[in-house]
């Protein structure tokens, strides 16, 4: 991919989890949230989704298609202020400043087990609290999938702009691989997350063993 890297954080170390005892308040935000993740948000991608499909099918027709483009862009901004109140309820602010350090903070990791970070000197130093959310959850998705799953010691998380201005966020480990199904261990959960943020969701065995997980997302996307 050629990432040309200006820095690689080593061994990061797992992160703590919050208190146990949460506000009434805390509560009623978590509730909230919740409720408009079920009740809207994932609505909203699965007519995005469709959409997308139609637009599949139109082939050629340029009007059926510039339409279909329109009403998908529509629903994404209805889904993309739904989610930015789920990062406020959820006091998800402190991802606005640094995806870095989030990523850092916020992934586990297993005794006995390694997790290096890579970011290249392209990436955004900070980056939109809607696009860091979502990026986290990804990373973390596949993340938890590598130790879980895969049985994976060590997992590598790379952060890159490729030439065509795409914001590239990359997710290796070295287990045992992935079936050919793309439904199991959070896979539509992932790639429901990069396509509303406009972006493309991929996974694929590697060939020296693991897996890759990989997202592109537009670049202006996530400043």
């Amino acid at each position: 991919m050629g990432l040309g890297f200006s820095q690689a954080v080593g061994d990061l170390s797992s992160h703590a989890g919050a208190p146990a005892d949460r506000s009434t308040v805390e509560e009623l935000q978590r509730h909230f949230a919740r409720e408009l993740h079920d009740q809207v948000a994932q609505p909203l991608i699965g007519l995005m989704l469709e959409i997308r499909s139609l637009r599949a099918e139109a082939g050629g027709d340029r009007d059926i298609s510039a339409d279909l483009t329109a009403l998908e862009e529509s629903a994404r901004q209805v889904l993309r202020q739904t989610r930015e109140m789920m990062v406020d309820f959820r006091e998800r602010n402190d991802l606005r400043i640094n995806l870095i350090q989030v990523l850092k903070n916020e992934i586990p990791v297993p005794p006995g087990h390694d997790l290096k970070l890579q970011v290249s000197s392209r990436w955004p130093r900070r980056i939109n609290g809607w696009a860091a959310y979502n990026l986290l959850r990804i990373a973390q998705q596949a993340a938890a999938n590598g130790w879980r799953h895969g049985r994976a010691h060590r997992i590598d998380v790379i952060l890159d702009v490729d030439a065509s201005n795409q914001a590239v966020v990359v997710v290796l480990d070295d287990g045992a691989g992935i079936d050919d199904s793309p439904y199991g261990f959070g896979m539509i959960g992932m790639r429901e997350r990069a396509v509303i943020l406009g972006g493309s969701f991929g996974v694929q065995s590697r060939e020296s063993g693991g897996t890759r997980v990989e997202i592109h997302v537009p670049l202006d996307r996530i400043r």
